[in-house]
């Protein structure tokens, strides 16, 4: 199951990579489509995030662990209704979600903490989707695109 996990994750990072790169090879009209999509994506995967909190096993079940996952499932309809009004700071949203939600799993997850491939493999794909996020930005302020 921990492979099927990690394999997933990784699959998951590629439609990330794969949004983000548009902007840079082709035309600003794409370009902007594909960073809302990303952002879009993104505001998901937040909301997916949020929602696993309810499968924890039930040592971790607690009443400020489901208004948590409450709470990053709502972020994450955030994140993906804000890429309509200001890309920007949707992407920053989509930034700050993911970092949190990271540290919080860290803190209150006993899976992350007993399985090191898959803690180390979803440190590395927020990181690599922060990464992805930042070069989105750096297209929007770019200024001689």
């Amino acid at each position: 199951m921990q492979k099927t996990k990690v394999t997933l994750i990784y699959w998951g990072l590629c439609l990330f990579v794969f949004l983000a790169l548009i902007p840079w090879i082709f035309n600003p009209t794409m370009a902007m489509h594909s960073i809302q999509v990303l952002a879009i994506y993104g505001g998901v995967v937040i909301a997916f995030l949020g929602g696993m909190i309810w499968g924890w096993d039930d040592s971790q079940a607690s009443s400020a662990n489901f208004w948590c996952a409450i709470g990053f499932s709502l972020l994450g309809f955030g994140v993906a209704l804000a890429s309509f009004v200001n890309l920007p700071a949707s992407l920053i949203l989509l930034i700050f979600s993911l970092q949190i939600f990271l540290s919080f799993e860290k803190k209150n997850s006993l899976y992350f903490q007993t399985n090191i491939k898959y803690a180390n493999a979803r440190t590395l794909i927020t990181n690599l989707v922060t990464i992805c996020c930042i070069t989105s930005l750096a297209f929007l302020y770019n200024p001689y695109t």
